[in-house]
């Protein structure tokens, strides 16, 4: 058995004996949230938005942008 054979060997039985214990916080960590807190689908709405107008910025964002600033210029705000 070369060096490599057995660091790959080594290496296997590791991760095969810490896995299970790495599922395990993970599913307990996923359980431990309460559901229905809102939170966080109300941000991942927001990132959307925001990735929606970044990635596709003609379009209706364009146009919305552009009324924003002609109210803006005909009440004199900044």
């Amino acid at each position: 058995m070369q060096q490599i054979d057995l660091i790959v060997l080594v290496a296997i039985v590791l991760f095969l004996l810490v896995m299970p214990f790495v599922i395990k916080g993970c599913l307990a960590d996923l359980y431990r949230h309460k559901e229905g807190s809102g939170g966080k689908s109300g941000v991942m709405a927001g990132m959307m938005l925001e990735m929606d107008r970044i990635v596709n910025p003609a379009g209706a964002h364009v146009s919305e942008a552009k009324e924003v600033e002609t109210r803006e210029d005909e009440v004199g705000g900044d």
